[in-house]
């Protein structure tokens, strides 16, 4: 009997360590493919954009912190959509809350097209009016760019003749 609860434990010990590593290798992984995405990020707005040295210098900071504060927002916008998806598939809420959570999600969204618009003002402190005007354009093309890549890269291959 001793022997199978040992047996038992040291199975179950074994499992959460092989658990904590996996998770652990999650992690990495993910922290591997942001690294990544943002090391594409840069070459690709740093080409498109024509940045020198020095307005490159400049300009990612004020960015990454336009970033930051872009998305939280758009946690906020995810949060306020969810509620609203909840409230009205569960049929319990009344319309007046109905109402006041759709208010808040449009509230966010007009919030995040208001800081964009503050970014491109803080974009014109650090890069010429031309290039802070294409910041949002060459963000969009970078997302469809990914997006198209993902795509290609999920599609199932062609299986090959034996012919």
């Amino acid at each position: 009997m001793k022997k199978i609860f040992f047996l038992i434990f040291a199975l179950m010990f074994c499992s959460l360590g092989w658990a904590q590593n996996n998770n652990e290798n999650k992690r990495e992984a993910r922290e591997k493919w942001i690294a990544e995405i943002q090391s594409r990020k840069i070459a690709f707005f740093t080409k498109h954009l024509q940045l020198t040295p020095e307005e490159a210098q400049k300009f990612w900071p004020v960015y990454n912190k336009c970033e930051e504060e872009r998305n939280s927002i758009r946690r906020e916008i995810r949060k306020s959509a969810w509620a609203l998806h909840k409230a009205t598939k569960e049929g319990t809420a009344t319309d007046e809350d109905i109402r006041a959570l759709a208010e808040t999600y449009y509230e966010n969204l007009s919030r995040e097209t208001a800081v964009q618009k503050l970014h491109y003002y803080e974009y014109q402190k650090v890069l010429p009016i031309k290039k802070a005007a294409m910041v949002r354009m060459v963000e969009e093309r970078f997302m469809n760019e990914l997006l198209s890549q993902w795509r290609k890269q999920s599609q199932p291959k062609p299986k090959e003749d034996k012919n």
